[in-house]
């Protein structure tokens, strides 16, 4: 048995991954079915746009809030214990990006990082992350924050698609992983470090730097207005770019991030099928995460490439956005052995229980 006690379940934490999750499969399913017309400027573009926008840096927050407080309650354990615990999730993540890469082979190279190699990449850190002091992760995050100011040359910026995703050698692949692909490391793992930061801020101070960000969010809309620029766009000239991330950006979906969380959390202790559902949806956000590729996956295969009007292109993405709420309840009610996060679990028990095994054989020796 593991020597680390399981920390209690946050329902308001469940409950943002279930957003995440349902943000993530909106912005995909979106991107299927955009009309090519589709503009960010129309409403059904700009609606599109924020939620997609929002998706990875709240999954991705909420990712690094799990894992900071899973590696404090592991911190003093002896090294099988973080061996236990960082083996399954680095090799797990790695292979699920794998499979997400295969299943979406038009999309993605093989080879591509994504968002659960930058993932495992995160779980690497979080040993030295949960030993940082408040103000260092705080220090960090704002440098994190400028790094695109500071990086620009290396970040991608005007690169195509095709060479955001690929690499001839492996030092290319790194230089993607870490600065250029499609989430690397700098600058998306201040969305990590901002997710640490809620847990460990109070909520007078959460409020603080949720005002910071909201008049840090307009300035972004009067520097538009006042110099005729647009704001947002997934990649090119805009002053908000997702590909590669400005600091504009960080900035502004960072304060959606803390307006989501200080929302959620006024939900608590808030009852209800839909609220209850998509908790259990977040619970298994890892599983539905992979799964719901393929389906697209299937449609880009199978299906005629053709032009929806806007209003089949709004009803197709909230079916198959809202159908996954009840499905993922399901699923995490009556099959929950049958995912990733159980996988995960049951191998970190083992392991753990290998090297428990192990230390005491050792100590009768000696």
């Amino acid at each position: 048995m593991s020597s680390v006690e399981k920390g209690a379940r946050r329902a308001d934490i469940d409950l943002l991954r279930g957003l995440a999750i349902l943000f993530m499969v909106e912005a995909h399913v979106g991107a299927t079915l955009a009309p090519s017309d589709l503009s960010t400027s129309a409403p059904l573009g700009l609606l599109a746009a924020s939620i997609g926008g929002l998706a990875a840096p709240l999954f991705i927050a909420v990712a690094g809030w799990g894992g900071l407080q899973a590696a404090r309650r592991r911190l003093g354990s002896a090294p099988g214990e973080w061996t236990a615990w960082l083996l399954p999730r680095v090799l797990l993540l790695l292979a699920a990006q794998l499979l997400v890469n295969v299943v979406m082979s038009p999309v993605f190279h093989w080879s591509t990082p994504g968002v659960l190699s930058l993932f495992a990449l995160l779980a690497l850190l979080m040993p030295l992350l949960a030993r940082l002091s408040l103000r260092t992760r705080m220090t960090l995050l704002t440098l994190l924050a400028c790094a695109p100011l500071l990086l620009s040359d290396w970040t991608g910026v005007g690169w195509t698609w095709e060479q955001r995703i690929s690499a001839d050698d492996l030092s290319g692949w790194v230089g993607l992983l870490l600065l250029s692909g499609t989430y690397p490391l700098l600058p998306w793992l201040c969305f990590a470090l901002l997710g640490g930061l809620l847990a460990d801020l109070d909520e007078r101070r959460r409020r603080l730097l949720l005002l910071a960000g909201m008049l840090a969010s307009v300035a972004t809309l009067l520097w538009v207005q006042t110099n005729g620029e647009t704001w947002a766009s997934t990649s090119g000239d805009s002053l908000l770019t997702f590909f590669p991330a400005s600091t504009p950006f960080l900035v502004v979906s960072g304060t959606c991030v803390i307006a989501l969380h200080e929302l959620v959390g006024r939900l608590r202790s808030t009852e209800g099928r839909l609220v209850e559902a998509i908790g259990n949806l977040g619970r298994l956000s890892l599983s539905v995460y992979v799964v719901h590729f393929v389906p697209l996956a299937l449609w880009n295969h199978f299906v005629e490439p053709f032009d929806p009007s806007h209003a089949l292109a709004l009803v197709g993405t909230l079916a198959y956005v809202l159908l996954w709420i009840p499905l993922g309840s399901w699923w995490h009610t009556r099959l929950p052995k049958l995912s990733i996060e159980h996988l995960l679990k049951e191998c970190t028990r083992r392991l753990s229980a290998i090297t428990d095994s192990g230390r005491e054989r050792t100590g009768r020796r000696y």
